[in-house]
């Protein structure tokens, strides 16, 4: 009997453990662009705005240097998750949708990435209503769009899981009604951080089972 190849589709390779991890890098490096930067509220005053900014120049960037990588290893962590949620007998619409999804957050990070370096390029020439500008949009749109993608790729993901049962039927279930709670008016206030939270519960389930068929790895 020939060993088995390890480019075989049914053959659990070293891909299988490697990418799950794409995921979990995605989380660390969102999570720690989110804490250096901690830019200013939006009703916070124009001066302390504008102060902020001048004074945090080397912070800020380093929170946008952390937020390109995120992007970056997002992208790829949900390109493999279609294509996770794909290989079972479900319609390809809802791994191309949870990937649509993927895409859009990654147009949330790299949007907040820029206008935060945008904030920080030359302080000096930054005025009161510029930086109160970009500081409504780098607070605001992240949280709103972030909330679209959340529904989006989690409502898409959890009805794949419901109906390949590749992953549990309870994360399937528990995906959708979290996806359908970020898509509503109320959910960009938790969006953000449930898509670290809804990526990690995926990530571990995933690192114990076998690629790409889905069952309990030995």
């Amino acid at each position: 009997m020939s060993a088995p190849n390890a480019s075989d589709p049914g053959t659990p390779g070293r891909w299988s453990k490697v990418a799950p991890l794409l995921g979990l890098l995605f989380v660390v490096f969102v999570v720690a662009s989110v804490v250096v930067s901690n830019t200013p509220r939006t009703n916070a005053s124009p001066a302390s705005i504008l102060r902020f900014y001048q004074s945090h120049q080397g912070r800020i960037q380093v929170g946008s240097f952390l937020g390109a990588p995120a992007v970056v290893l997002g992208l790829f962590w949900f390109a493999y998750l279609r294509n996770w949620l794909q290989r079972h007998d479900v319609h390809e619409r809802w791994g191309t949708v949870t990937f649509a999804g993927g895409i859009l957050f990654a147009v949330v990070g790299g949007v907040a990435t820029g206008t935060q370096f945008a904030l920080v390029d030359t302080p000096k020439n930054l005025t009161e209503s510029t930086a109160v500008a970009l500081n409504f949009l780098s607070g605001d749109l992240p949280f709103l769009l972030s909330s679209m993608a959340f529904g989006v790729m989690a409502t898409a993901a959890g009805i794949a899981m419901i109906k390949s049962r590749a992953l549990p039927t309870w994360l399937g279930w528990f995906s959708l009604v979290i996806g359908i709670l970020g898509a509503l008016p109320v959910g960009d206030f938790f969006a953000l951080p449930a898509i670290g939270i809804w990526t990690l519960i995926v990530v571990g389930t995933m690192w114990f089972r076998t690629d790409p068929d889905g069952r309990l790895a030995p």
